[in-house]
């Protein structure tokens, strides 16, 4: 894809994209998260954007928009949307 540095915007959707992988297909098909990847994955890359969350069992229903018990990256990608978009309320109120 790039050939040279990536910028910070870059790298962000690389890291993104990795971070998924990386979970993903541990258990079940390759290239989903599972309940146990997803709850996973929360933890340990998303402690403080979800601390809020009551649920991981019901965010993952609602983020599971085919209803298959995994998440596509489509469906992690909703997920993502969602929390930049709170990042993005959250500095908005502070200005």
């Amino acid at each position: 894809m790039a050939t040279g540095e990536l910028t910070e915007l870059e790298t962000a959707i690389e890291k993104i994209v990795t971070v998924f992988f990386t979970h993903a297909g541990k258990e079940g098909k390759k290239g989903t998260l599972t309940a146990a990847e997803f709850k996973e994955l929360v933890q340990l890359q998303l402690p403080n954007l979800m601390k809020d969350t009551t649920s991981l069992e019901e965010k993952m229903r609602e983020l599971d928009v085919n209803s298959d018990e995994e998440l596509k990256f489509g469906e992690y990608w909703r997920l993502v949307g969602e929390l930049a978009k709170a990042v993005r309320r959250e500095k908005a109120g502070k200005k």
